[in-house]
């Protein structure tokens, strides 16, 4: 345990056929999911050239005048596709779409499944939109398609530790996530050259919509923090070649509140550190099928500790959670 509480677990022995230490490692998953909502994983399996590649490559992206970045916008506010500008969103609007707050201090790049699946419901044909590639950088894409699978695979190895903690088979969650709608974002936070707004931070106070988040982030001044269960704020260590783990509110309504979703927000950098500040955040949001029916995972409830919540398709608690974020970003734009 490090000095913040947020557990560091390896999981190298997932990739092993030894179930004696598998089920050890899915336990301590357990735990950390249950206790904190969060971990940071070594052993993971994702080659460190793949997201120093992916990362050199948004940058320089991310580097170009903003006319060139705005040729992939964000083709509507409901779509997670593409260049999501500066002054676009607060996330603390997820949580309480009343509150006034001013635009998260970032800009992001985001792209979808590599696999395209036909969706004829429009409820859910935002959930499968195309890709957006940019012409410039040279090689962004094939650097991002390759992060993209290797972090698809590293979900679904947490996924493995997930059932077996439950007492499921490893693949449990295999028959859920064939035609998931994950997304892999790029989350860009300059160096704060001027003084944020009165309570504007980098990203504020949120849980994700999510199954799982997987972030890989730079060491720079002005990271993230939790809530810790004292209801003070707490700092996540960076750890060289690891990722930061967080349990989404998808799968905390599925495990019947036995994992939690934490409520977690990026700060702002120290006044005096803040010119040398820009910090990269690369995450992966996993996600399941829109289709599946999200109810209590067997092995979460007792007579004791029934269902808490009513099913609902993961696609509609995908859409019920964003349209709050979309409509809040839509009051922001005016203001």
């Amino acid at each position: 345990m490090n000095p913040s509480n947020v557990p560091v677990v390896d999981l190298s022995s997932l990739f092993t056929s030894d179930t004696h230490t598998k089920h050890k490692t899915a336990y301590e998953i357990d735990l950390a999911f249950q206790n904190v909502g969060f971990l940071v994983i070594s052993g993971h399996g994702v080659n460190e050239l793949t997201i120093r590649n992916c990362g050199n490559s948004v940058r320089r992206y991310f580097d170009l005048p903003t006319e060139n970045k705005m040729r992939v916008k964000q083709p509507s506010i409901d779509v997670i596709r593409g260049y999501i500008p500066f002054n676009s969103g607060a996330l603390a609007t997820t949580e309480d779409d009343s509150v006034a707050t001013a635009p998260d201090l970032k800009e992001s790049f985001n792209i979808g499944p590599l696999k395209q699946i036909s969706e004829n419901d429009v409820n859910l044909k935002m959930l499968r939109s195309p890709n957006l590639w940019p012409e410039q950088p040279l090689g962004l894409r094939s650097h991002w398609e390759q992060c993209y699978k290797e972090l698809e695979d590293l979900g679904s190895t947490i996924l493995h530790a997930c059932a077996l903690a439950l007492g499921l088979p490893e693949r449990w969650f295999e028959q859920h996530t064939d035609g998931h709608f994950s997304i892999l974002s790029a989350l860009h936070y300059p160096a704060q050259i001027e003084n944020p707004k009165p309570g504007q931070l980098r990203a504020g106070a949120h849980t994700d919509f999510d199954v799982l988040t997987i972030i890989s982030t730079d060491d720079a001044p002005g990271g993230l923090q939790i809530m810790s269960t004292s209801g003070t704020w707490t700092d996540v260590p960076w750890i060289p070649k690891t990722f930061v783990v967080n349990v989404g509110d998808l799968l905390a309504r599925w495990s019947n509140d036995r994992w939690k979703s934490t409520l977690h927000r990026v700060v702002n950098p120290p006044r005096q550190l803040a010119q040398n500040s820009r910090r990269l955040t690369i995450g992966y949001f996993q996600q399941v099928n829109p289709r599946t029916l999200i109810e209590a995972l067997p092995g979460t409830t007792s007579d004791h500790n029934p269902a808490k919540y009513s099913p609902i398709t993961a696609g509609e608690h995908h859409n019920e959670k964003f349209l709050r974020q979309a409509n809040a970003a839509s009051r922001l734009a005016l203001d």
